[in-house]
């Protein structure tokens, strides 16, 4: 376990794929049950992951001085060029200083309380604002024949506004690896997962991996796997009653599934965030959200 000076987020928004997408088509009334989605969103054929990070930036630094934003970390695995790399491009697109460090960070569903770490360390040291970007268009990477994860996958970014480090409790981080290609994703797609695999992980080294974490938080954010999987692991950690998603109709956008759910939910407090997935990988932390952290969810707005 890690701990370090409390990570404060100050806001979050979210944008989702414009299209909604009915899973009845492709999956069976048995798969819908045991996942939770009956539905997904996926983004239009003209628009790219830049697109949906500028709407979700730009929605994120509504009334903040964008020269107060000292660096940029893009979390993403699905970017549609391998560089110049995502916070590069918007580090140009948001008319940050040419000196405004940027990176991307990929490590798929653990990938959000990674880049909350990073971001935290380096608000910090650069006494600044930081602006993660989390998100993915995953529909673009699945087959769409494949009644396994095409219904599962959804397409949307976020955008989070860290802050320097409080004088308040400390904010402890911890992170698993285990190597496994039980849900795994070649360069150019398509994504493969063995389901009984991946629940198993969650439903033991997971749950081991977050008793640690106690209980000393106000809501509980886990990525979004499915609604059955995040139900079951509320509640093998008795966090059934904090527990806090993004909904059923969003389906699993990825580790970016958190900061919707904290863009949606509007809560502030302590908050215990939780990737968890291919990998096998986990990654936790729990941070503090200010008042007025939830920007809201909106959809692309891409012509």
């Amino acid at each position: 376990m890690i701990e370090i000076p409390e990570v404060v987020v100050e806001r979050v928004a979210g944008v989702v794929g414009a299209l909604a997408l009915d899973n009845s088509y492709i999956a069976s009334p048995e798969t819908i049950a045991a996942t939770g989605f009956a539905s997904r969103r996926v983004a239009t054929p003209g628009a790219t992951l830049l697109d949906l990070s500028l709407q979700a930036a730009r929605r994120a630094l509504d009334g903040i001085d964008p020269s107060s934003v000292r660096a940029v970390v893009a979390a993403t695995f699905s970017a549609e060029s391998r560089f110049p790399a995502l916070s590069v491009r918007l580090v140009f697109a948001l008319g940050l200083a040419p000196s405004t460090p940027a990176f991307d960070l990929q490590i798929a569903c653990s990938a959000y309380p990674y880049a909350l770490y990073v971001a935290s360390r380096l608000a910090a040291d650069l006494n600044g604002r930081v602006l993660v970007i989390d998100g993915d268009i995953q529909s673009r990477l699945t087959d769409a024949a494949d009644a396994a994860t095409s219904p599962l996958f959804s397409d949307a970014v976020t955008a989070t506004v860290v802050v320097p480090p409080s004088q308040g409790a400390a904010s402890r981080f911890d992170f698993l690896s285990k190597a496994s290609d039980a849900l795994a994703c070649p360069a150019a797609g398509p994504i493969s997962m063995d389901g009984f695999k991946v629940f198993a992980f969650v439903a033991s080294d997971v749950v081991r991996f977050l008793r640690a974490f106690g209980a000393d938080f106000d809501i509980f954010v886990p990525h979004q796997a499915n609604m059955y999987m995040v139900r079951q692991l509320a509640k093998s950690l008795g966090l059934e009653s904090k527990l806090v998603t993004c909904g059923p109709d969003l389906a699993n956008p990825g580790s970016c599934s958190i900061p919707l759910a904290l863009a949606a939910s509007g809560r502030a407090g302590r908050a215990l965030v939780c990737g968890f997935g291919a990998g096998l990988s986990a990654s936790a932390g729990i941070v503090r959200l200010m008042d007025g952290v939830a920007a809201g969810v909106e959809a692309e707005n891409v012509p």
